[in-house]
């Protein structure tokens, strides 16, 4: 049976449990929910690498070098880069490329890896309507290829997987001579088409020029 003493003694040490976590808990939630003030440094820090993230752009500085600078250099390195951003939003108007992908090392080689995916829609789209046709089925690709390269993803998902397969892919598509192949083998495959042996062999192209029947 507990006795009034060791109900008073629990209670304090209830009491002095709280009061403990009341002293350290301040100093805690001041570090987490106070609000960053506006133009400070660590507001200009944190816009600085949001504005990076966003854009993709390459940031030397970690954020305890930033921390060490003046709040006039922050602001200069802020400035850079929102010049940058106006610029990658200027060239994206122009080539129809996503600002965030403006400084990758695949821009450039972008119109050909649109013309190899095109090419490639164009073998899925022929291909499929070959077969149902082949096999007497009453369904095809209609405008199959024109819908995938119309649409606006089509851009970002192509640099990111040029991005995964890295340099050696820059140094393949940016490659004359396998570009020049490229161009010969999808002619080749874009102008070969099927003939119908019984039609060739129809009288009217079998014509004897200089005697005609």
């Amino acid at each position: 049976m507990d006795t009034p003493a060791a109900n008073v003694i629990e209670t304090m040490n209830d009491e002095l449990v709280v009061k403990a976590d009341e002293i350290n808990k301040p100093e805690e939630v001041k570090q987490t929910t106070q609000e960053i003030k506006k133009n400070s440094k660590r507001d200009i820090i944190n816009r600085i690498f949001e504005i990076t993230n966003k854009y993709n752009f390459e940031i030397t500085e970690t954020e305890q070098q930033l921390q060490r600078k003046t709040r006039k250099n922050l602001l200069e390195i802020l400035a850079v880069y929102v010049e940058r951003s106006v610029e990658n939003k200027i060239k994206s108007q122009q080539n129809n490329i996503p600002p965030d992908c403006q400084n990758t090392d695949f821009v450039n080689q972008l119109p050909f890896l649109k013309v190899c995916h095109g090419f490639f829609c164009s073998l899925v789209e022929k291909g499929f309507n070959s077969g149902a046709s082949y096999l007497e089925y009453s369904y095809e690709l209609k405008n199959y290829a024109k819908t995938c390269n119309g649409s606006h993803l089509i851009d970002q998902c192509l640099l990111d997987i040029a991005a995964d397969f890295g340099p050696e892919l820059i140094d393949i598509i940016s490659n004359s001579y396998y570009r020049l192949l490229f161009i010969h083998a999808t002619s080749i495959m874009s102008c070969m088409k099927y003939i119908d042996k019984d039609v060739m062999k129809s009288p009217r192209f079998n014509m004897d020029p200089v005697n005609p029947i």
